[in-house]
């Protein structure tokens, strides 16, 4: 029993913060509310062994356990069908002067598991919670496996944020749900009220954990609306230190080869307008920050050395800008340029049916229009693609210089 309580909390855990790592990847979102769907199906038989077993109960759990992996066979269909994001495209690689290289994306390699467990389990006629406990642990591991292949690519550590986490929602837990276990065993039974009152209480504190820093923010706009220097500077601490934990110190940007550093700039011009998660760029630790640091006598810092990353990149795409008064332009010239400045500067989404064009200025709206008329999405694609190689070129040289 205390093992399921343990595994309710930890796979709570695990599945809040996949969807909180990284609110744009949506494998892990798929991960996250997998796991969460695992952690209520075993929430579900808690709440059912403290009575009278019945159907429905049993019901519900069968429903998160295969909703589960409905969702990754949605996931999966999408890895086939997407053309636009390269690190989901290829499912099958296959290199002919050795073997086969890669057979399987994580997605398939999950569906397999679960098809092989489920007849394992099935045979052994395992309890339904300890089947829930296997599939639990086998979707972590991957889960955590995603994790960490993800942020290693994108050049973020993923130890000191996923410890910090994990930590701090142990404490709380056993602060304040160990004290909810604690009265019930002293003083009550453990009937399905006080079993659910128990797990609501998990459900609470890990949530809380998880979320702290945006609840933090929430709270700040009511308590110190009248002080909006101080609730600045307080969102500025809370932005540091949350970045310095996804910074990978052990990085080495001036070794990168011409596909990491344009990698790494492909992520920092999609991340332009988010000043937290460009921090965690490994180009912030360029020796061209740390000389236009110094140039314009500014300290060397977290945020800083965002900002300074940020005004390269956006005199970067300036320079792609052919040398004319104009600020739109449609010849092939201006290519390049309209697809860095528009979608990443300026922020529109011309192939995005919720993105509305109400706010434009008149040059952003005609190339809005321009780019949902003329210019198919693929070759949008391909136009991004190669602007950032141009601009990743530039950044190698002026680091170099």
């Amino acid at each position: 029993m205390t093992i399921s309580y343990m595994m309710f909390g930890l796979l709570l855990w695990l599945g809040l913060y996949m969807c909180n790592r990284d609110k744009q990847n949506m494998r892990f979102i798929a991960f996250g509310v997998s796991i969460i769907l695992i952690a209520i199906g075993i929430g579900t038989q808690l709440v059912s062994s403290a009575g009278e077993t019945l159907l429905y109960y049993d019901s519900i759990t069968a429903l998160c356990l295969h909703l589960s992996f409905v969702i990754w066979g949605i996931t999966l269909l999408q890895t086939y069908f997407t053309q636009n994001d390269s690190h989901q495209k290829t499912i099958v690689m296959w290199n002919r002067s050795t073997s086969m290289n890669r057979i399987v994306d994580l997605p398939l390699l999950l569906l397999y598991t679960f098809i092989l467990l489920n007849d394992w389990v099935s045979w052994l006629r395992i309890p339904f919670v300890w089947e829930l406990h296997i599939f639990g642990l086998t979707l972590s591991f991957f889960a955590i496996w995603e994790l960490i292949k993800k942020l290693q690519s994108h050049g973020e550590a993923w130890l000191p944020d996923l410890l910090r986490s994990l930590d701090y929602s142990i404490l709380f837990a056993l602060l304040f749900s160990g004290q909810v276990a604690l009265v019930i065993h002293i003083g009550a039974e453990w009937d399905r009220k006080m079993v659910l009152l128990l797990l609501i209480s998990i459900c609470a504190s890990v949530s809380y954990q998880v979320f702290v820093s945006q609840i933090r923010t929430f709270l700040d706009k009511f308590v110190f609306a009248t002080l909006p220097k101080l609730r600045q500077k307080r969102a500025r601490l809370r932005m540091v230190e949350d970045a310095e934990l996804r910074i990978d110190n052990q990085a080495e940007p001036e070794e990168m080869d011409e596909e990491e550093i344009y990698r790494h700039t492909r992520r920092a011009l999609s991340q332009f307008g988010d000043l937290q998660r460009l921090a965690a760029s490994p180009l912030t630790q360029l020796r061209l920050i740390d000389r236009r640091l110094r140039e314009r006598n500014a300290d060397d810092e977290l945020i800083e050395r965002a900002i300074e990353l940020k005004t390269i990149l956006l005199e970067s795409i300036g320079n792609l800008k052919p040398r004319q008064e104009d600020t739109f332009g449609t010849a092939d010239e201006w290519r390049f340029y309209n697809a860095l400045y528009f979608p990443y500067i300026v922020g529109i989404k011309p192939y995005s049916l919720r993105y509305s064009s109400n706010k434009l200025d008149s040059a952003s709206l005609e190339a809005y229009e321009w780019f949902r008329t003329y210019v198919p999405e693929r070759t949008y694609y391909n136009w991004q693609n190669a602007g950032a190689k141009l601009v990743a070129l530039m950044l190698k040289e002026k680091n170099v210089s």
